[in-house]
């Protein structure tokens, strides 16, 4: 009887030792599972900051194009007041010229003999003129300029719907790398909890052995 306790005892030692090495080579399966997924979560976070960097700097360029926007908005504005007030100055003006040359005709007429208010008016209308020529001149550029700023406006709305197609790029790629980046977490509670039970059942076989091998410590 104690020769065939002895064969039981060595078998069932065999099939303990052999169920601790299976363990623990589980366990370090687990563990180099745990190791590889660390990785790349940290590489994911890596990617995420880049990209919330690239998001703030988007968003920074977004608020300086539509500052620039406001700005020549603004200015548009106000040239638009100026082609309004030259507009404006050139109607008196006309107005001016149009009754001193009534005045002019209505003097030659009947006042042969006061040349040199005629010639007095003559330079009046002169003038006039000059400054009718270039009040058109000032509208005509004042026009120019207003259709650049239009351009420019244009141009910068354009920039902007850019600009916010790119956000809005940037805020998915940052979503997602967040569900993958809450995938890989889960994944590696998962496994952290695999590996606890692993070895607990490790630790709660090596403690019904007499003689634990080296892997229960």
């Amino acid at each position: 009887m104690s020769l065939i306790g002895r064969s039981i005892n060595l078998a069932l030692a065999l099939l303990i030792c052999l169920s601790v090495a299976g363990t623990a080579g589980a366990t370090l399966y687990y563990q180099e599972s745990v190791e590889e997924l660390d990785a790349e979560n940290s590489q994911l976070r890596q990617e995420n900051e880049q990209l919330r960097e690239d998001l703030q700097s988007t968003e920074r360029d977004l608020q300086r194009t539509r500052q620039r926007l406001q700005d020549l908005n603004e200015s548009l504005s106000t040239t638009r007041s100026d082609v309004s007030q030259v507009s404006e100055n050139l109607q008196e003006t006309e107005g001016q010229l149009e009754s001193t040359q009534d005045e002019l005709s209505s003097t030659r007429q009947s006042l042969r003999d006061a040349q040199e208010r005629v010639d007095e008016l003559e330079g009046e209308v002169q003038t006039l003129e000059s400054r009718n020529s270039q009040l058109r001149s000032e509208v005509a550029d004042l026009e120019t300029t207003n259709e650049d700023l239009r351009q420019e406006r244009d141009e910068l709305q354009a920039d902007v719907e850019d600009l916010n197609d790119e956000v809005s790029q940037l805020e998915s790629e940052v979503t997602t790398l967040e569900d993958q980046l809450q995938r890989r977490n889960d994944r590696i509670q998962q496994l952290e909890r695999e590996n606890d039970r692993l070895r607990s059942d490790l630790a709660a076989v090596c403690s019904e052995v007499e003689d634990p091998p080296p892997e229960c410590n």
